[in-house]
């Protein structure tokens, strides 16, 4: 009987420990943007599974477990939802959810399937999109909202900013004295939050806060009794603040063949101004000359048989360098005032050579080209921005040159005798070196202005791509991907979206100080 009694416990503490999951690799976090404490992920039945109470804390919200009847109650800005151990139903009250697999407790601990966190259902309630990298084992959180990104854009005599709307979503413009403008969305959610003070002569200052039941961008001018008016635009929608420099007079009206309204007008003294429902964008000021449009060649880096560098947890840099790319030629193009061309807008090779030669071809104004960096050590972090000279201006800076430029082993060239090549090229292009400088140091500037990692500042090397390009260029360094942090933040969409913005707003201040711009 004892003897039976003892075999029986045995099966009972095999079978229990099997049941217990056991624990997998943890998952880089990502929460808008920024890094958080990394989690730890669980298996059972082939299944992946987070623990419920760090799934409350990862969205901000609180658990509520009750072990006796196995439910789960997970809280969230107000809202709740109501799961079950051992079901795949989940309620809120005013929807029923489908679970891939059931909620399971093991060791009095509730674990839900990680499948369900990046369900499209849940992310509409929760209105937080989540993506699991297998690959690089992170996962990602980014907050959805009505209310987007911020662009801020300077034109001469008037600034913009802007910001996307989700459709449905209604605002309207209220003054502050003489000195400002608040654009309210009520009952409004913001995907994030954030205070500039842009180098501009027009504006002092915006910020784009979430406070109870509403979202607020705060535009403060750089002078009092300066105009401003309020429209929209399409693709995507947005609200924009056009606000203009202190004798300059906005436009009294939009062209009636562009059927798109009457824009709102604003004096300063106004109290408040309903905008106008514009569906194109108004037209500029008229400028004294029509004058060519610049082209700007955006280049991200590596592609296709040739991944560059590739982050402790498997991010590839080719892919965030297209990522990054394809974001800078949206707000170029938002602009307005631009012309852009990609040196590729996939995942494909192209060889180093016909970077450079793209650009020529095509008569590029600026070059830009994207990377990532790479080091040795953990330790090393932040971005850096470069331009074109013989003698490098550190020993990093050389040794990174020799990396990049090793892509041309991929074409089976000879990188020594390809740079011996350039050399001579180089000694003819005093002009664009130095211009090249100046645009890296606006670039460094603008991009630090934004992002939250440091600016390890402006740089020199010969970098073959920038060499044989006719015309101003820099190469940008966007962070390290040997950094676990680092490799985090490139993950995320919102700093890839900030690292563009800078790149762009650092673009149109060098194009206007060129005189390229009206």
């Amino acid at each position: 009987m004892k003897k039976n009694q003892l075999l029986l416990s045995a099966v009972f503490l095999i079978s229990l420990l099997a049941f217990v999951p056991a624990r997998a690799d943890e998952l880089a976090v990502v929460v808008s943007g920024k890094p958080q404490e990394a989690v730890e992920i669980y298996r059972a039945h082939g299944t992946s599974y987070l623990n419920a109470k760090k799934v409350a804390a990862l969205y901000g919200g609180q658990l509520y477990w009750y072990p006796v009847s196995g439910r789960l109650r997970l809280g969230l800005r107000g809202r709740s939802l109501q799961l079950l151990v051992g079901s795949t139903q989940a309620s809120s009250g005013e929807t029923d959810m489908k679970l891939l697999q059931p909620v399971i407790v093991r060791a009095s601990q509730a674990f839900i399937p990680l499948s369900f966190l990046t369900d499209a259902e849940f992310a509409r309630w929760s209105g937080y999109e989540t993506r699991h990298d297998e690959r690089t084992r992170t996962l990602i959180v980014e907050r959805q909202g009505t209310v987007g990104a911020v662009r801020m854009f300077s034109y001469s005599g008037r600034s913009r900013v802007s910001v996307e709307l989700a459709a449905g979503a209604s605002y309207r413009a209220v003054a502050r004295g003489t000195g400002g403008v608040d654009l309210v969305v009520d009952f409004g959610v913001a995907e994030s939050e954030e205070t500039s003070k842009p180098d501009d002569e027009v504006l002092f200052s915006y910020s784009l806060r979430q406070e109870p039941k509403l979202v607020r961008l705060s535009v403060r001018f750089a002078k009092n009794d300066q105009r401003w008016r309020v429209f929209e635009q399409n693709g995507p929608r947005r609200a924009v603040i056009e606000v203009y420099a202190p004798g300059v007079q906005p436009p009294e009206d939009v062209a009636a063949d562009e059927k798109t309204g009457k824009a709102e007008i604003t004096k300063p003294e106004s109290s408040e101004a309903k905008p106008s429902n514009l569906g194109a964008p108004p037209p500029s000021l008229a400028p004294a000359s029509v004058r060519p449009r610049r082209l700007i060649m955006i280049d991200p880096g590596h592609g296709g048989k040739d991944p560059g560098a590739i982050g402790r947890r498997g991010t590839h840099e080719k892919d965030v360098n297209l990522a990054v790319g394809l974001e800078l030629a949206r707000v170029l193009r938002e602009r307005g005032d631009f012309d852009v061309m990609m040196t590729r807008e996939s995942d494909v090779f192209v060889p180093l050579s016909d970077r450079p030669d793209l650009a020529n071809s095509k008569k590029a104004d600026l070059f830009i080209s994207l990377h990532c960096n790479a080091a040795d050590s953990k330790h090393k972090n932040g971005f850096e921005v470069y331009s074109i000279s013989e003698t490098a201006s550190d020993p990093e800076a050389e040794k990174l040159a020799v990396a990049e430029n090793a892509v041309l082993e991929y074409e089976g060239k000879n990188p020594q005798d390809e740079m011996a090549k350039m050399i001579l090229l180089a000694m003819t292009k005093t002009e664009m070196i130095n211009e090249s400088a100046a645009f890296a140091a606006l670039a460094a500037k603008k991009i630090g202005g934004r992002v939250d990692i440091a600016s390890r500042g402006v740089k020199q090397a010969a970098f073959y791509v920038l060499r044989g390009t006719h015309a101003p260029a820099i190469l940008v360094e966007m962070a390290f991907l040997s950094h676990p942090i680092d490799e985090a933040k490139l993950a995320s969409r919102r700093f890839r979206r900030t690292m563009a913005e800078g790149l762009a707003a650092s673009t149109a201040d060098y194009a206007r100080r060129q005189g390229w711009l009206q």
